[in-house]
């Protein structure tokens, strides 16, 4: 077998177990919703945690909430927690 062959089979069955795991979120998401528990939406790569973005600029996480608080920090709340915007983050932690 070839190795264009080979990566050609991998691939395909790469895309028949992201089609099953798909399914399966969007089966999770339904049945959560039945039970009026409602899903964020996922976040892109832009997004930090506020516990990672506190790791990150060695500052607490309390730190980081105040600095949301305050505006000093772009974030989002979704299904209950904030997530900081990754843009500009070194020049926003020092202040």
């Amino acid at each position: 077998m070839t190795q264009f062959r080979r990566r050609s089979n991998q691939t395909e069955e790469i895309a028949r177990k992201l089609e099953i795991v798909l399914a399966e979120l969007a089966s999770l998401r339904i049945l959560l919703a039945a039970h009026g528990i409602s899903t964020p939406p996922p976040l892109d790569d832009d997004y930090l945690s506020v516990q990672r973005f506190a790791a990150m600029n060695h500052i607490s996480p309390e730190a980081v909430l105040s600095r949301i608080r305050r505006g000093k920090l772009r974030a989002e709340k979704r299904g209950g927690r904030w997530w900081v915007k990754m843009h500009g983050l070194h020049s926003i932690a020092v202040q």
